[in-house]
């Protein structure tokens, strides 16, 4: 066991900044916030102690000392992750809508447009809004056709509140928009007017506009040099602006695997700060009086950090790609020190600084998924990095070949290792996993690697001298490739596993597994892969939810005794329906296939669950005549008295009273009866916690 300590000493220092993710984590899921001089009190408490005892001159029981310390101090760094995220959550507040409003006028600047589900949406920075006095900084339109971002507007709006999740383990809107400061969402009536209005008085937000017109005329710049789909998706790498790419690509590059290529983030960042990078050191590196006279290589990391932080500003500067920002600067001021740029260490550090910045971002997929990816890529290849290079085979073909297949064997197993880090966060988060995500990202990383990140920082050099036309073509041709290749996997039957919803004790029993393991050292660290048993046991044993149902009913999916079914309404339930299959496990295509029960009329309608309870769907208050039976799980349209419940005694209903408090639910069924999750569990009362009714946009 000594041995096994002493091989953690330079291990020790990554575990606050774990506590720090874990403590801001809670902050961030509690149903009700936790007072606020808890977290305080205990950071201090217990920093103080631990900084106490780890300081103290005391002899003897070095070990049991150390140990004390150090867990007092991972209490303090579990504080300090919640201290985080109240200050962020106190210091972003802003107004917000608190009722439905419109119609109504609004006017202000497009700040952003995106595809949307049905109709394209803006943010818009607002000016005022008819009827309030203290309008949100932000709204979320959906619009029936786009203005350039940087453009004054006059839109009649109808808006809401941002709302939370639709049903149990559903996307929780509300929490995002809080920190974003989006205080309304709605529609556009008609079409949005331009508008002549001078620039807002804020230079904070005249500068927010200009760099929001530079980065659309960038991204029409880079569609017109380069026209296609391949021109559309070098936009979206280059801009993070998804708006020219068709619906079609989209999904193959989700369902592919490949859709990681489409947002903004440490990839992205990699490449150009790694691009920039490699090419001033080989320039540099030809010029012999001031390679040998000069530290080359931190002239290019800082050229490189500089680099980054221009994308960083071209691209949006949305939070994903403030985060890569984050850990590439990281890796970039190791150079600038003479510290290794790839460590757990410095990952550790840029976990640290993101949580302090922007504590929301650790219940973010796209934290959770980049920064697990990153650290077991760290872990696999830590030691082969630090061992001398190989010695290549002898000869030019031999070399060339040896050379090759270590090349390729690496990036085989660096894809392998992303993506089982990465799993574990997309069955949990969204339900699916994409099957040959592995053959995608292979197939794709030559490309990447060899064509499209150089040709993307040739095109940077030239951009200022209008040469960027040839490196931009070759830039789409390769990415039309990589598009082919999304498609030829996304295309078929078996791409996208769905699967069901993951009990929160297998997600945090895998999370731990990876921690541990890309953590500790020794032959201890594969008890990880204990705990990932036990996560893939808990996973399969726990009771799966036989129905599920939006905070509307505007869509129920419900397992029956012959298979699923869904009682959805045509006009208005198609988003709610794919979601609500999506949380049951079924893919896009099941769930449109989803037939309606068998007994149905205008009134009602009615199944069996798998254990023979009765569910009845009721439409009308003439269908609560038939739904009158005794253990009974009513879902209905209409109020239901405390009367009817006395008279008929069923076992649930669920009306609108219900559902305005609880929102969305999911029933899970054992022999000793039902049990019901709400939406309103995992949205909570917190501060930014929205209505639960959600309309199709």
């Amino acid at each position: 066991m000594a041995g096994t300590i002493a091989l953690q000493h330079d291990r020790w220092a990554l575990w606050p900044p774990v506590a720090m993710i874990l403590g801001a984590a809670a902050w961030m899921s509690t149903p009700i916030a936790p007072a606020s001089w808890i977290a305080p009190l205990v950071l201090t408490t217990c920093g103080g102690l631990g900084m106490a005892i780890a300081t103290a001159p005391l002899s003897g029981a070095g070990r049991l000392r150390m140990a004390a310390a150090g867990a007092f101090l991972l209490i303090a760094a579990f504080a300090l992750g919640a201290v985080a995220g109240g200050v962020r959550s106190e210091a972003v507040a802003a107004p917000r809508i608190t009722q439905e409003l419109g119609p109504a006028r609004l006017t202000g600047w497009v700040l952003d447009a995106e595809p949307g589900a049905t109709r394209p949406r803006m943010k818009v920075l607002v000016s005022a809004i008819d009827g309030v006095n203290s309008p949100p900084r932000y709204v979320r339109l959906s619009v029936n056709a786009v203005l350039s971002p940087g453009r004054s507007i006059d839109c009649l709006v109808l808006l809401r509140p941002p709302e939370g999740p639709m049903a149990p383990r559903a996307f929780d809107f509300a929490r995002r928009a809080w920190f974003q400061k989006i205080g309304a969402t709605g529609i556009a009536l008609g079409r949005c007017r331009p508008t002549a209005a001078p620039p807002p008085l804020s230079l904070q937000d005249r500068v927010m506009l200009f760099t929001t017109a530079v980065r659309r005329d960038l991204t029409e710049s880079i569609v017109t040099a380069s026209p296609g789909e391949g021109g559309a998706i070098a936009a979206a790498l280059v801009t993070g602006d998804r708006s020219f790419m068709t619906d079609a690509t989209n999904v193959a590059f989700r369902d592919s695997g490949l859709g990681h290529l489409l947002s903004v983030s440490g990839l992205h960042m990699a490449l150009v700060a790694g691009g920039i990078f490699a090419a001033l050191h080989f320039l540099l590196a030809l010029l012999a009086p001031i390679a040998l006279r000069y530290p080359i290589r931190k002239w290019a990391a800082a050229a490189a950090l500089i680099g980054a932080a221009a994308y960083l500003v071209v691209s949006g500067a949305s939070v994903p790609a403030q985060r890569a920002f984050v850990m590439t600067a990281v890796a970039l001021g190791a150079v600038l020190i003479d510290r290794p740029a790839f460590s757990l260490r410095a990952l550790a550090l840029a976990a640290v600084i993101v949580v302090l910045i922007s504590p929301e971002s650790v219940v973010d997929p796209g934290f959770q998924m980049s920064f697990a990816a990153t650290a077991a890529l760290i872990a696999a290849f830590e030691q082969p990095l630090r061992a001398p290079g190989p010695v290549l085979a002898p000869g030019l073909i031999l070399g060339g070949l040896d050379a090759s297949w270590r090349l390729l064997s690496g990036m085989l197993v660096a894809s392998l290792v992303a993506g089982l880090a990465t799993d574990v966060f997309a069955i949990y988060h969204f339900q699916r996993v994409a099957v040959y995500g592995l053959a995608s990202n292979l197939a794709s990383t030559p490309l990447i690697s060899f064509v499209i990140a150089p040709s993307a920082v040739i095109a940077a050099v030239l951009a200022p001298f209008g040469l960027a036309d040839i490196p931009l073509a070759i830039m789409a041709g390769a990415l039309d490739m990589v598009a082919a290749i999304g498609r030829v996997f996304a295309e078929r039957p078996e791409a996208v596993r769905p699967m069901p919803v993951a009990p929160a004790m297998a997600f945090l029993l895998a999370v731990g597994a990876i921690i541990w393991t890309c953590l500790w050292r020794g032959p201890l660290r594969w008890l990880g892969a204990l705990a990932l048993l036990a996560s893939g046991i808990v996973y399969v044993s726990a009771p799966k939810s036989v129905l599920w149902a939006d905070g509307d009913l505007r869509a129920v999916v419900a397992q029956t005794q012959e298979g699923w079914i869904a009682a959805a309404d045509v006009r208005r339930g198609s988003f709610a329906k794919g979601r609500m299959g999506g949380l049951a496990g079924l893919s896009a295509a099941q769930t449109d296939k989803l037939p309606p029960p068998d007994i149905c009329n205008r009134d009602v309608c009615t199944w069996r669950t798998p254990r023979d309870r009765q569910v009845f769907r009721v439409y009308r208050q003439e269908g609560l005549v038939a739904a009158c039976r005794t253990d009974a799980i009513i879902l209905s349209d209409v109020p239901v008295d405390d009367a009817y419940k006395a008279r008929c005694a069923p076992a649930a209903v669920i009306d609108p009273v219900d559902l305005a408090q609880k929102g969305g639910l999911s029933m899970t069924e054992t022999a000793a009866g039902v049990q019901f999750r709400r939406a309103r569990d995992d949205a909570g009362y917190r501060i930014w916690s929205g209505k639960l009714r959600r309309i199709d946009e």
